[in-house]
């Protein structure tokens, strides 16, 4: 098989870790990340991906596996299709998601798959929480965080994935179940307390985590949600700058100039979160009907990043998934990942690259 990694960051490298004993291609803007894939062994190819041209470099893949930020996504996977080649993506937007999703018939014709937000959350979470529905299942929530091992100064976090998906996180509205029908809740509400190995946390509501989860489990189930996991006070503190209207508007008035508050938002947070610090990534779905069902994960930085490695694995399994599929069109991981692998050889295979996934069932 035959895989193109669109982004070779943290995220793209990990992802063709994960994938190094097939065929890999690399598409990347910058010529020093270029250096370092072919070092690796991987055709490179220095294209812009908006271009029509990264469509003839799709045809000589069996998958594409978008690793640049979630607005190219839609566009990414229209391409796909002309190009009649898989394609998943670490999606993060439910909005881009919806779009991607209404390309089934099309998918269909073409005879590919086009699977959205196979990372972390929305990704593994969302496919353990399928994994753990049953017709007596009532409720499912979802907690993750990816944080700092030793955390610092007030905010007590550290950057470990795009600035701006979290900030679309932090802003966006919360797609969730509550009474079995489909709410939507403000961001940055919800908080409780959460532990992790008799550690303290904070979880509050943030978007783009239960990704297509609601429109599947809509009736079936009475409640559905995901909560951020963060440090205790995280919320209180992010909160109001982000009340301020400083992260939702496109552009403001100062002095007379228009300035894009998000950009300096993104850039307030790659200069004040990015210090050195090993992360770590928590992870807990909770399912609970007349058993309660638990799945755990708590992983530490190795060779990548937590955060690099728990959303890319997932993504790089879901990609060899889709490539051996007989199943063809736009659907969502929950309906369509246990269908190609059963729960037992999903988690072995993850296990296998050390990301490992505890799980248990208590009497309720």
């Amino acid at each position: 098989m035959r895989f193109l990694i669109l982004g070779f960051g943290k995220i793209g490298k990990a992802i063709a870790d994960y994938l190094k004993r097939y065929e890999i291609g690399i598409v990347d803007s910058n010529e020093e990340a270029l250096k370092r894939a072919k070092k690796c062994g991987f055709e490179v190819y220095n294209e812009n991906i908006t271009k029509d041209p990264i469509i003839n470099i799709m045809k000589r893949y069996d998958c594409v596996i978008s690793a640049v930020t979630y607005k190219f996504n839609y566009e990414l996977a229209k391409k796909a299709l002309k190009a009649k080649t898989n394609f998943c993506d670490l999606g993060g937007n439910d909005t881009i998601v919806d779009k991607e999703l209404s390309l089934h018939e099309e998918a269909e014709k073409q005879e590919i798959i086009i699977l959205p937000d196979c990372g972390l959350a929305p990704g593994l979470a969302d496919i353990l929480a399928a994994f753990a529905y049953s017709e007596d299942c009532k409720e499912i929530r979802m907690r993750v965080g990816g944080l700092p091992q030793t955390p610092q100064g007030s905010l007590k976090y550290k950057i470990v994935f795009s600035p701006e998906g979290l900030i679309n996180e932090y802003v966006e509205k919360v797609r969730i179940i509550k009474n079995s029908k489909i709410e939507y809740v403000d961001p940055l509400t919800g908080l409780e307390d959460i532990k992790f190995r008799n550690k303290l946390y904070e979880a509050f509501y943030t978007s783009g985590g239960t990704s297509t989860l609601p429109k599947t489990f809509e009736n079936k189930l009475d409640y559905l949600d995901y909560k951020t996991v963060r440090f205790p006070g995280h919320c209180s503190l992010i909160n109001p700058l982000l009340k301020l209207g400083f992260a939702d508007k496109e552009e403001i008035e100062i002095d007379g100039k228009l300035i894009a508050p998000r950009e300096i938002l993104i850039y307030l947070f790659s200069k004040n979160l990015s210090y050195e610090s090993k992360d770590m990534v928590l992870l807990r779905v909770t399912a609970e009907g007349e058993r309660r069902k638990i799945f755990e994960l708590i992983d530490y930085e190795k060779e990548f990043t937590a955060m690099a490695r728990t959303t890319a694995y997932p993504a790089a399994l879901s990609s060899i998934l889709i490539t051996e599929s007989e199943i063809k069109g736009a659907i969502p991981q929950e309906i369509l990942i246990p269908k190609l692998i059963t729960k037992k050889r999903y988690l072995k295979r993850l296990e296998k690259k050390n990301i490992k996934i505890k799980k248990k069932i208590e009497k309720i």
